[in-house]
């Protein structure tokens, strides 16, 4: 009985000693993470016309995208992204396939910061740095989760038009978070940025871009948490649809008096099948006003098959047209028609891909981003091969 009671003392005492202490947590250690993401394309192409002479048809192989890079987070809040680019290594010039030729170089893509601010809501998140910024959706989705063969032309077109480059990489500051509205999700993002191309002379006279872009989701969640970029495929069985908008605007330059786009874009799940589109209106002035306008409409089905793989036939089909004026702003005349029908064969985890695709091409005018401006990127069959490590 004497030891009992010692030993109920004793405890009594520990307790009373520990009263109002809190076990310390671990301290938290950065992480980096480093990874790769290669496509490697083979490509069949005929009908490249330059100057009216019609190149030789012709297979070629090369790394259309190459991507290298570390991310990770500096505190629980703060996450970071570096990333070099070695896309269109080895790309024959004559192949119909988009992009300039890269002969080996490599360079910085991109460099950004998230900061997020409330992460209990998820409401606010600070992003900052050289970043892609949001201004439509298909112009900020992964090109790792695309369902057609590639990115869509029309937003290379409206990147451009807005930001003054193909891949849309600008300095500058965004702001954007994720929220639910009643049974629905918003997701919102607002940038103010920094050309930097020679379109858009700033010496005498220097205005900003003002641009931003807003989802609402309805039905099953498309998103739960805040992410700077989006996936053009879940890889799920889901009924949800996901509406937004985008808009930029940009004063006066020494090259134009004012650039404005307005975008609208829709995201549809119906079980297995998925189709998304977007529409976008560009706007300049200078001596003259400039209209253009880019839409594509694009449609997967999800096939589940054995052992963590999907199988997705897709359709997909696009359009640019531009003013005759195109010169007094800087910009793409014309018209400039892609249709792409393929396959795709992903695993679960989103880290291999093998796609079949034929891309038809057709129209006329100064096009996007291809050899030089009388150069027609004729059609192409593509077997290609993703990995992300």
């Amino acid at each position: 009985m004497k030891f009992r009671g010692i030993l109920i003392l004793l405890l009594l005492a520990g307790l009373v000693a520990t009263a109002g202490k809190t076990v310390q947590e671990k301290p938290f250690k950065p992480t980096i993470t480093p990874y790769l993401k290669v496509q490697f394309w083979n490509v069949f192409s005929q009908g490249v016309t330059t100057d009216d002479e019609e190149a030789a048809d012709r297979f070629a192989s090369y790394f259309r995208r190459g991507r290298l890079g570390v991310k990770g987070n500096v505190l629980p809040e703060l996450s970071y992204d570096v990333m070099l680019a070695f896309d269109n290594l080895a790309k024959d010039g004559y192949s119909s396939t988009k992009g300039v030729v890269n002969a080996g170089a490599v360079a910085l893509w991109s460099a950004y910061f998230t900061y997020d601010l409330l992460p209990e809501s998820d409401w606010l998140n600070v992003t900052g740095g050289y970043f892609l910024p949001h201004v439509s959706r298909e112009s900020t989705t992964s090109p790792w989760t695309t369902s057609s063969l590639d990115k869509t032309e029309n937003s290379c077109y409206l990147r451009q038009f807005v930001t003054g480059k193909a891949n849309g990489i600008s300095p500058g500051i965004n702001l954007g978070g994720l929220g639910e509205l009643g049974k629905q999700t918003l997701i919102y993002n607002i940038s103010i940025i920094n050309r930097q191309d020679v379109v858009s002379i700033m010496q005498t006279n220097w205005s900003p871009v003002l641009l931003g872009h807003f989802m609402l989701n309805f039905g099953d969640k498309e998103f739960s948490k805040y992410k700077y970029c989006f996936s053009n495929n879940l890889l799920k069985k889901q009924t949800s649809a996901t509406f937004g908008v985008g808009f930029s605007t940009q004063g006066k330059t020494d090259v134009f008096e004012s650039t404005q786009t307005l975008s609208a874009d829709a995201t549809i799940y119906l079980g297995r099948l998925k189709i998304d589109g977007e529409y976008n209106h560009l706007i300049r002035e200078n001596n003259e006003e400039y209209k253009a306008n880019c839409f594509m409409v694009r449609a997967g089905y999800n096939i589940f098959l054995k052992k963590d793989w999907v199988l997705e036939p897709i359709a997909m089909f696009e359009k640019f047209s531009g003013d005759e004026n195109f010169e007094d702003v800087s910009f793409f005349d014309g018209t400039d028609t892609k249709l792409d029908f393929g396959v795709n064969l992903i695993s679960a985890k989103k880290k291999v891909k093998v796609n079949l695709h034929y891309v038809y091409h057709d129209g006329d005018g100064i096009k996007n981003r291809y050899i030089k401006n009388t150069t027609y990127p004729g059609n192409y069959i593509s077997l290609g091969l993703q990995l992300i490590i």
